[in-house]
């Protein structure tokens, strides 16, 4: 992957628990508002639920700044629509 950026390697450090934490949603879509309930359950990434957005973290959409993951095959969501997101099996 490309060397990383600043806010790229903020956004980063939270792959790995967010993979952990969207695994058993795995092959379900769900609407950006339950994704942020899920992280914002996970103890690991509750304090930080508002920096982390699924579009970070996405195969098919990005934003400037997005984990290296995204665009990738290590994306944890496939984007369906504007607010709809798949769980990508990971």
């Amino acid at each position: 992957m490309n060397e990383l950026n600043g806010w790229t390697k903020s956004v980063r450090k939270f792959h790995n628990d967010l993979k952990s934490a969207m695994k058993p949603y795995a092959g379900e879509r769900l609407k950006t508002k339950e994704i942020k309930e899920i992280i914002s359950s996970t103890t690991v990434l509750k304090h930080d639920a508002q920096f982390i957005l699924p579009s970070d973290h996405c195969i098919n959409h990005t934003n400037k700044g997005a984990c290296d993951c995204s665009l990738h095959d290590e994306a944890i969501f496939e984007k369906i629509e504007r607010g709809l997101y798949l769980v990508r099996n990971i």
